[in-house]
């Protein structure tokens, strides 16, 4: 949902508009995506303070803390294309941040929702990437615990009770998207009885590679590719059973594409 709106958001405001349009940084984790966003006239930029006249579109992952406002200020149009579950992260990590918990923000550090979650923690805030990284914490009392939507949802449920069976008090957010527990669900129950499996989507989309890790586990013979034209069909040589997902990110047609390609075979 939040990439098919931040998509549509995208395109409908370059067509409305009679000056530039940017994304600061890509829209979404997807290649495709953006060379399609570029035909219809968004560029994307890494700074947007570089930017001197036109529309800033706040991408799917969301923005840290006070960047609309500052956008503004310099007097740039400003849309908001923030995934609505980033959203409900963030007022969460303020609204437990301001009541005095410390909060532990469970993803990727380096990945740009986590970048502007954290900022939303105006006390104490740790960033946990894995188990490994809560088997070393020692909670202080209070303590609220929330994930990158995109994150693996049984490894933050591990994680979360680690930290709460060590903490007086914790609240546990359920903030991972339901498209990406869905999917994550559907790969294991599917994977494991499957010849191979097709994961389609960004290869810098993290819940995109999450997808391919569990397939892969379950089973070897699993491709992860960003288009058709990555397949090659003697690949799949003596499979019957074939099981294709996507990431989050990934829009319909490229996926549907993939699945034409493999139809035909």
């Amino acid at each position: 949902m939040g990439v098919k709106r931040a998509m549509q958001i995208a395109i409908d405001t370059a067509a409305k508009s009679n000056e530039p349009v940017y994304t600061c940084g890509p829209l979404i984790h997807n290649p495709q995506a953006v060379e399609y966003l570029q035909k219809h006239g968004v560029d994307s930029v890494n700074d947007w303070q570089t930017v001197e006249k036109g529309t800033i579109i706040i991408r799917a992952h969301g923005m840290p803390d006070g960047s609309i406002a500052s956008i503004k200020e310099k007097n740039l149009g400003v849309v908001d294309a923030t995934c609505p579950h980033v959203v409900t992260s963030q007022r969460q990590i303020r609204k437990y941040s301001e009541q005095g918990y410390f909060i532990y923000i469970i993803g990727d550090p380096r990945h740009p929702e986590i970048l502007s979650l954290q900022s939303f923690a105006h006390g104490n805030h740790r960033l946990i990437a894995d188990y490994a990284d809560a088997e070393k914490e020692q909670p202080p009392d209070k303590i609220m615990i929330i994930a990158q939507t995109t994150y693996n949802a049984s490894e933050f449920n591990k994680i979360a009770q680690l930290l709460k069976s060590r903490a007086r008090e914790a609240v546990i957010s359920d903030s991972i998207c339901q498209a990406t527990s869905e999917r994550q669900e559907e790969i294991k129950r599917l994977a494991a009885d499957a010849d191979a499996v097709v994961i389609v989507g960004g290869k810098s989309s993290a819940n995109t590679r999450r997808l391919a890790e569990i397939a892969r586990a379950l089973c070897p013979r699993t491709f992860h590719v960003e288009t058709e034209a990555e397949l090659d069909p003697s690949q799949f040589t003596g499979v019957d059973r074939l099981v294709v997902s996507a990431g989050a990110s990934t829009p319909d047609f490229i996926t549907s594409r993939v699945i034409d390609f493999l139809k035909s075979l």
